[in-house]
């Protein structure tokens, strides 16, 4: 059964903002099951204890990294978001869109060669199409 663990970040103005992921529980554990879209640190199939509060979860500590990377992308031309989701799904990659139509995350496996989506994503900031954040980085560069 799929239950939502919420994760407690900074946001962009160094408010505290909380956001929900999908997670399974797997013993005394729960793994993520959806890319997090604003919290860093975390990545999809990612092992975290959590801690009950009013019924509800919060993330308390990860257990075991799935070696899985995690990108936030905010787009300033909307015109290359289908190709740029279509080139991360051509890698092997997934990706989520979020409430706000020009933001999106993007899971890159462990199994995945990061240095071509990293220059890919490389040209198009330089370019002002786009901007990203590692938000959690498993992979070596």
């Amino acid at each position: 059964m799929d239950v939502k663990i919420k994760l407690v970040y900074y946001n962009q103005v160094g408010n505290i903002d909380v956001e929900s992921v999908w997670s399974k529980k797997e013993g005394e554990f729960y793994r993520i099951k959806n890319i997090p879209f604003f919290a860093s640190n975390l990545s999809y199939n990612d092992l975290v204890k959590v801690d009950e509060e009013d019924g509800e979860l919060f993330f308390d500590e990860l257990v075991e990294p799935s070696g899985h990377s995690t990108l936030q992308i905010i787009f300033f031309d909307e015109k290359i978001i289908s190709q740029v989701t279509a080139y991360f799904i051509e890698q092997g990659c997934s990706w989520e869109g979020s409430h706000k139509k020009n933001y999106i995350s993007v899971d890159v496996p462990a199994d995945i060669k990061y240095n071509n989506i990293k220059g890919h994503l490389d040209v198009l900031e330089l370019e002002k199409k786009l901007s990203y954040k590692e938000a959690c980085l498993a992979h070596k560069l």
